[in-house]
């Protein structure tokens, strides 16, 4: 039978990212449908959706199959692009996307890292 990896989650800024979502869709239902109509609170909530990513893609990268080379992509390419699930040989799971290698520039199942949160910023975790 398959399991998770327990992973160390960021509890308080994935709670105030999925808070502040919520708050764009009842303000869309409650405020923007009635007076604006159905299309600007459907709109509304696809711009809201937007940044949610937009702040989620600032905390993760991806690192490339074929050469290991860490790399972000921008907010169009995770809004655009659908995630995978793969199964690892001990039988836990893991995030991936079909993305194109900056460095290499091979398209590959490129896995879901988060960035570390030490002064050098721009490093990705394991």
């Amino acid at each position: 039978m398959a399991r998770f990896i327990p992973r160390q989650t960021d509890w308080w800024g994935t709670t105030w990212k999925l808070l502040f979502f919520l708050a764009v869709i009842v303000f869309a239902i409650a405020v923007i449908e009635p007076r604006r109509g159905v299309f600007w609170a459907i709109l509304f909530i696809v711009g809201g959706l937007w940044v949610f990513v937009s702040l989620v893609s600032t905390k993760t990268g991806y690192r490339c199959a074929h050469c290991g080379h860490n790399f972000q992509v921008p907010t169009t390419v995770n809004f655009f692009t659908p995630s995978h699930m793969g199964k690892n040989d001990d039988g836990t799971f893991y995030s991936y996307k079909k993305l194109t290698c900056p460095h290499c520039h091979k398209v590959s199942k490129a896995r879901l890292m988060k960035l570390s949160k030490s002064k050098g910023a721009g490093k990705l975790l394991k």
